[in-house]
């Protein structure tokens, strides 16, 4: 048998993307050569690895499970293929720089895009959590800007927001994907919601000294508008006036903040789109399908994401809108002194809604770039094909 690859034998496109979502499909409507062989045996009978042979052999009795049970199944049947080998006909390729780029690309395009387009929502939110008596509420707050400060105000901080998430997105989506494969390697037994619980977690703990600089000064320009007239300006005052260990300040808080949000976020979206793929499998085969499940798993994601990571941003917005050396634990007690516990879940609503908007669009992008990208979940998987070398031969006669 051949395994398919890049090379002169068949490699299988698939539909779906984002983390494996069960029983492969094929975007031609067709299956392989080596499904369709398997499924003309009759019940009782499949491929089996011998140990002893060192590869797949026919087998028989009534305890031997379907082979379309082996497929759906996420354990790994080969310990050639270890944990990234779901069935005995697929595994992973190994991935180089080049996927590992296109990663970072998918994962730069879908967080930059979307925090541009909510920013406005961003902006009400940051207000909410530093004036809390100027704005009050969420439907006040946006009539209080439109009165007071005008339209334009709701994009104020929308430059260091793009760039900031841009950098971002890409390194702790590629991070995701790399510890994730990596952990899987290393811990072959371990659960795969795990691996992704502390491959999210190493991810975003790099990201946040990446993305701790640009939201403090887009905290500054929200929090205190008249502080300088452009996003330049007000990063060179608060260096010049606090120095430009000012910008890292809060990246403890960020770990507080970022570190838990990965790890609600990552695992929700695996295990619930796996779920729904369970639900709807001919999801699988379809493109816009897919996609709808990636959607629906990022709202979960963003949802429970928010709720946890609610307290570390009620910090951070405390601290950035505040001169002076003032710390995480400081920032914490203040607000515990004046309001209590539920100081910090200020704006809790406001931010379930924006991040279950955020974290689902960031999904459905991320999933759709990689798609086009050639990098979709099933791009990533070699197949067993045994007709690839009798189909594609060069030369003539069976090989």
């Amino acid at each position: 048998p051949a395994m398919g690859g890049n090379s002169g034998n068949t490699r299988v496109r698939g539909t779906t993307s984002g983390f494996d979502s069960g029983l492969a499909s094929f975007g031609n409507g067709i299956s392989s050569s080596s499904s369709e062989l398997l499924s003309l045996l009759p019940a009782g009978i499949g491929l089996r690895y011998d140990e002893d042979l060192k590869r797949y052999k026919l087998a028989s009795g009534a305890s031997f499970p379907e082979w379309t049970q082996a497929l759906a199944s996420n354990a790994p049947l080969s310990p050639e293929y270890g944990i990234r080998g779901r069935s005995p006909i697929e595994r992973e390729m190994e991935l180089g720089i080049g996927t590992y780029l296109r990663f970072v690309a998918s994962g730069a395009i879908c967080c930059s895009v979307v925090h541009l387009a909510v920013t406005p929502i961003d902006v009400v939110k940051t207000k909410v959590q530093t004036d809390p008596e100027r704005y009050p509420g969420v439907i006040q707050s946006f009539q209080t800007i439109v009165n007071e400060e005008g339209l334009q105000s709701f994009f104020t901080g929308w430059l260091p927001t793009f760039v900031g998430f841009f950098g971002w997105g890409g390194v702790t989506y590629a991070a995701t994907e790399f510890f994730h494969r990596m952990f899987g390697e290393l811990a072959p037994d371990l659960n795969e919601a795990v691996i992704i619980l502390l491959a999210a977690a190493a991810a975003a703990f790099g990201g946040c000294l990446i993305i701790a600089p640009f939201e403090s000064v887009r905290i500054r320009s929200v929090a205190q508008p008249d502080f300088s007239d452009s996003t330049i300006g007000v990063a060179n005052r608060m260096i010049d006036e606090e120095g430009l260990e000012s910008l890292f300040k809060a990246v403890p808080a960020f770990w507080l903040k970022e570190v838990p949000f990965a790890m609600a976020k990552f695992p929700v979206f695996y295990l619930f789109t796996k779920y729904l793929y369970a639900q709807f499998p001919q999801a699988a085969e379809n493109v816009k399908m897919s996609l709808l499940i990636s959607l629906a798993g990022g709202l979960a994601g963003g949802f429970i994401a928010a709720i946890v990571s609610n307290p570390a941003d009620a910090t951070i917005s405390e601290m950035k809108r505040r001169k002076g050396d003032m710390g995480t634990m400081e920032a914490m007690q203040i607000l515990l002194d004046r309001d209590g516990v539920p100081a910090l879940f200020r704006g809790l609503l406001l931010r379930v809604v924006f991040y279950a908007i955020v974290v689902s669009l960031q999904f459905l992008i991320y999933d759709s770039v990689r798609i086009a990208l050639g990098v979709g979940s099933d791009d990533l998987k070699l197949y067993l094909n045994v007709l690839a070398g009798a189909l594609q031969q060069e030369n003539g006669g069976p090989l």
